[in-house]
């Protein structure tokens, strides 16, 4: 599968600052250095879109094929791979031990 660019809509934005945030309070740095590993993790799924395992409850949900990519083992990030338009779309992220809110994967 050939690399693509990550789209990352406001949505998705907004649910990653709110994390760094969260985790501002405590250290800005911690949460500076963070923010550093999530961005360069999402980008490397444009690299290999294939790579994480199929969400299966997310993909019935949308009716297309949803990933899930768990990042340092605590944060997901779903994203689906638009092969037509040569995208990968970031869908959500959230904590994995929060659950999802009303209209989220």
């Amino acid at each position: 599968m050939k690399p693509y660019p990550v789209r990352i809509p406001l949505l998705v934005q907004s649910q990653i600052r709110d994390q760094i945030l969260f985790i501002a309070k405590d250290s800005i740095d911690n949460a500076l250095a963070w923010e550093e590993r999530l961005r360069k993790a999402i980008e490397e799924i444009g690299a290999m879109p294939g790579t994480h395992p199929i969400e299966q409850m997310a993909s019935v949900r949308l009716g297309e094929s949803v990933r899930r990519m768990v990042f340092e083992g605590t944060y997901l990030v779903f994203y689906r791979v638009d092969e037509n338009q040569g995208f990968v779309d970031i869908l959500n992220f959230r904590h994995g031990a929060r659950l999802p809110k009303a209209g989220e994967l």
